[in-house]
């Protein structure tokens, strides 16, 4: 995505939300998102508005990361390993077929889980 995507991007959003949408605003979410594409990126903000679990949340770029990334994860080498680490987590049940794709509420919170993990690590690292 470029950056003039990445402002169209936010006014997406702000159809939902009214934020602000400034030249501050895109050059800090190209800086996030531009290896991902704009469809990508706005199929998981109109997912996250239209989501009952999430539409009452503010937007971050969190968000739309995490939901572009479960969305990529979808090689059966991924899907297992997804549904491995989602067994681990105790996120789905151990009877889960081991190549289904997660559904899209448990794959989102095995990556808010492994951005956890990732920020714990890098508290020990410090």
């Amino acid at each position: 995505m470029n950056l003039q995507e990445a402002g169209k991007l936010l006014l997406v959003a702000s159809g939902f939300d009214r934020r602000e949408v400034s030249e501050l605003n895109a050059t800090a979410w190209h800086t996030a998102l531009g290896k991902h594409s704009y469809e990508d990126c706005e199929k998981a903000v109109i997912a996250h508005f239209t989501d009952p679990l999430t539409r009452h949340e503010y937007l971050t770029v969190g968000h739309v990361l995490d939901r572009v990334e479960a969305q990529g994860r979808m090689s059966k080498r991924a899907i297992e390993a997804d549904v491995r680490s989602a067994k681990a987590r105790g996120l789905i049940d151990r009877s889960y077929p081991a190549r289904e794709r997660l559904p899209e509420d448990v794959a989102r919170r095995l990556a808010e889980a492994r951005r956890r993990d990732m920020e714990q690590v890098r508290e020990l690292e410090s």
